[in-house]
């Protein structure tokens, strides 16, 4: 394919030439042209949105074992310094509130959505972005879910009793009554900091409410806590479908 970029300017030309690229490489592309009417955030002005659109079936099945996985190991007693939890719930995907994760994620806000919650629950949230002045290769759009849930957990390293700001995104990680999930994901180019991965997940019933243990501590004991005990995650608690909207992907949990 031949197009006539004579008429663009050097800036617009190399914007063009790196849109073309991710649609060579068969990336999921959503971009918002030079001259073209698509309506954008107002804090994605003069950011280039790469990528956009949704997850994939493998994405929401990673979010999913790595947020039950770790959840496992806390329920377990088997995370350094943090008791057993008896009603750490086994999370399931939740199709409302990922819609609502990656309207965010396209948005390129820097800041929490204020206005996440839903009718059935407050529900909490946990973002972050990384970036790079690297030019993307063929899979550098790609999120890395496993590390970035795993990056919010580390913050039990420095967790102590009660909420902090500074360990936040692994208390809504780990909080016993959450157990809906939904999460969304953009790539962008900012000229002020270079590619950037934007993540963001929600989460229902919030946690991080001030007061309040993330979890009940002692063994797992779900049926003193009216549930039935997860058949995929020893240690955690299930609800069956309860609040349950159904996944896009057939085998999400």
């Amino acid at each position: 394919l031949r197009f006539d970029t004579s008429h663009l300017t050097i800036t617009q030309q190399q914007t063009f030439t790196i849109i073309m690229t991710l649609i060579i490489s068969k990336w999921v592309v959503c971009m918002c042209l030079i001259g073209a009417s698509l309506p954008i955030s107002s804090s994605c002005a003069g950011k280039t949105v790469l990528r956009t659109g949704g997850l994939s079936c493998q994405d929401k099945q990673t979010i999913l074992d790595e947020h039950n996985r770790l959840r496992q190991l806390v329920a377990l007693g088997q995370v350094h310094g943090q008791p057993s939890a008896a009603n750490m719930m086994e999370m399931i995907w939740d199709d409302e509130l990922a819609s609502m994760a990656q309207r965010w994620a396209d948005t390129c806000a820097d800041n929490h959505d204020a206005a996440r919650n839903v009718r059935r629950f407050a529900v909490g949230q946990n973002i972050a972005r990384t970036w790079t002045t690297r030019p993307p290769g063929p899979y550098d759009a790609e999120p890395n879910w496993r590390r970035q849930i795993s990056g919010w957990f580390n913050e039990v390293q420095h967790y102590q009793a009660g909420y902090s700001r500074a360990t936040g995104h692994y208390t809504q990680v780990v909080w016993g009554d959450t157990f809906a999930v939904g999460c969304g994901y953009s790539f962008y180019y900012d000229p002020a900091r270079g590619y950037t991965k934007n993540y963001v997940c929600n989460y229902g019933p919030s946690g991080n409410l001030l007061g309040y243990q993330p979890y009940q501590f002692g063994q797992p004991s779900c049926n003193s806590y009216g549930m039935t005990y997860s058949n995929r995650y020893t240690g955690l608690c299930s609800r069956g479908g309860f609040y349950h909207l159904g996944a896009l992907c057939s085998y999400v949990y």
